[in-house]
């Protein structure tokens, strides 16, 4: 038994995605005039690489093959067209239906560009297309003083870490819940539900001062 490679010929490929990467090598080429893909005799041992792999018995093989790896387009003039000889430049997945870089290159061409739309200047922000502020929700209005906000932050965690050190019994559970990012991302939260009135919100984190972890957000039959 011996693994074989899988290779995807350009007839294999659907035909809209290898149309595209002729565009896209035209385009790298300036006109295409010169591209030695062109030559029919090469063009027609170009192969896409693939990760599937097969284990067949010897029996059933028809023969040996050599398919050589350039890293672009250009380098393929090196490429001498003997009997059983091919050559590979991308991969292809045939789940996604994709052609890609064996490389992690970034590829550059008119199918791996964003399409913009047309731009129409002096258009009122009603008018756009794109607005979103439905979508929307507004978590922070900077403006409050930094000292304030900084004083706030130090009793939030003192109150987390008494929370803590009740929790857990020990000055380390203290500290482990005034360092954690979700007590001061939920003291911020509150301030913000509070309409930044810091006697308000430290009201209500009197009541809430460490939010709850995700382990204590589920009922034990629901961990179940």
């Amino acid at each position: 038994m011996v693994s074989v490679k899988w290779y995807y010929r350009p007839s294999e490929v659907p035909d809209s995605v290898y149309q595209l990467l002729v565009q896209d090598r035209n385009t790298e080429n300036e006109s295409g005039k010169n591209l030695i893909v062109k030559d029919p005799v090469v063009k027609a041992r170009e192969l896409f690489i693939s990760d599937a792999t097969d284990t067949y018995p010897v029996s059933t093989l028809r023969g040996q093959c050599d398919v050589h790896h350039y890293q672009d387009i250009f380098a393929v003039k090196d490429f001498l067209p003997k009997p059983d000889s091919f050559f590979y430049i991308l991969g292809y997945n045939p789940e996604t239906r994709r052609l890609a870089s064996t490389q992690g290159e970034i590829r550059v061409g008119p199918s791996h560009q964003a399409r913009l739309p047309e731009y129409k200047p002096n258009v009122h922000p009603d008018g756009m297309p794109e607005k979103c502020q439905q979508w929307e929700e507004v978590r922070w209005l900077p403006g409050m003083p930094d000292c304030d906000l900084l004083m706030y932050l130090r009793a939030a965690r003192s109150m987390a870490a008494f929370a803590g050190m009740c929790d857990g019994g020990s000055a380390d559970d203290g500290c482990l819940a005034a360092s954690r990012d979700d007590t001061t991302i939920n003291a911020m939260d509150i301030l913000h539900a509070s309409n930044y009135d810091t006697g308000k919100a430290l009201q209500a984190l009197v009541r809430n001062p460490v939010p709850k972890g995700v382990d204590k957000k589920w009922t034990e039959d629901e961990q179940d």
